[in-house]
């Protein structure tokens, strides 16, 4: 089946407004992006050169996410999209664990993978997944895929699903990187709609057989920042024991809740 009949047929099942989707996607990752792929790759080559010149003189985590904060090069940063005393929180947890499987919905600009692979332990698998185009994230383009791989230290290995979380395809290539493995942390920060946010605590949590689930974005604020996660967090908190780290619940959003498993 050829594009044009492709676009036909999506008009007639799913109407015109899927079919402008659509053709706007097409556009954003197939012609703008192609364009800018070698310029790209120059961006990932001096991004990785800075990146290691600095990174070894590293010695806390203060130290850790100062570096998070302000490294840039180019267009190209670490900064995560969380306030700086709350991720904090987070990581001095995950450090006490060292979490040897880690597992992100909602990889973005690659804050948190960066992060994240700091405090696990040093032979950890790390699975982000992102959607291309995702309304809350936004999805990266492929050629950011080798940068956020070189995350990896040591024996660590960094596996990167470019695909919808709610998909059960994307569930089963997780469990098949897993080869049976339990997850030791999950951290859901995808769609913040009230129903994606449930559908992927109700698919993946069962993963984590003793661990830690986090969620970002549970204190209330423009729905177009944290959507239904605040709404979902309040139903689900109170079957587990849970910690809220939290800065100041007025501040209109972020915020990250803990359950433990």
């Amino acid at each position: 089946m050829n594009i044009l009949q492709r676009a036909v047929q999506i008009a007639k099942e799913e109407g015109f407004l899927s079919l402008t989707k659509g053709v706007y996607r097409y556009i954003y990752y197939n012609i703008y992006y192609n364009p800018l792929s070698l310029l790209g790759t120059i961006e990932v080559i001096l991004f990785k050169k800075h990146f290691y010149q600095n990174i070894n003189q590293l010695k806390s985590l203060a130290d850790l996410l100062n570096f998070a904060y302000s490294f840039k090069v180019f267009e190209l940063t670490l900064r995560p999209s969380q306030i700086k005393e709350e991720i904090l929180k987070l990581l001095e947890l995950l450090k006490d664990i060292e979490p040897k499987v880690v597992l992100e919905i909602g990889t973005a600009e690659g804050g948190t993978l960066f992060l994240f692979t700091r405090v696990a332990s040093s032979d950890a698998t790390i699975i982000s997944i992102d959607l291309p185009g995702g309304m809350f994230g936004g999805g990266y383009p492929a050629w950011k895929i080798p940068l956020y791989k070189s995350f990896a230290r040591e024996k660590q290995k960094i596996y990167l699903i470019r695909a919808d979380s709610h998909n059960y395809k994307t569930l089963d290539k997780v469990k098949e990187i897993l080869n049976g493995r339990s997850v030791d942390f999950l951290f859901i920060d995808g769609d913040h709609t009230y129903e994606g946010v449930k559908k992927d605590f109700e698919m993946y949590s069962p993963l984590v057989k003793k661990g830690i689930i986090a969620f970002h974005d549970i204190v209330p604020g423009p729905l177009e920042y944290v959507g239904g996660v605040p709404k979902f967090w309040q139903e689900i908190k109170m079957q587990f024991s849970y910690k809220e780290i939290v800065k100041d619940w007025r501040q209109g959003g972020y915020g990250i809740g803990v359950l433990y498993v």
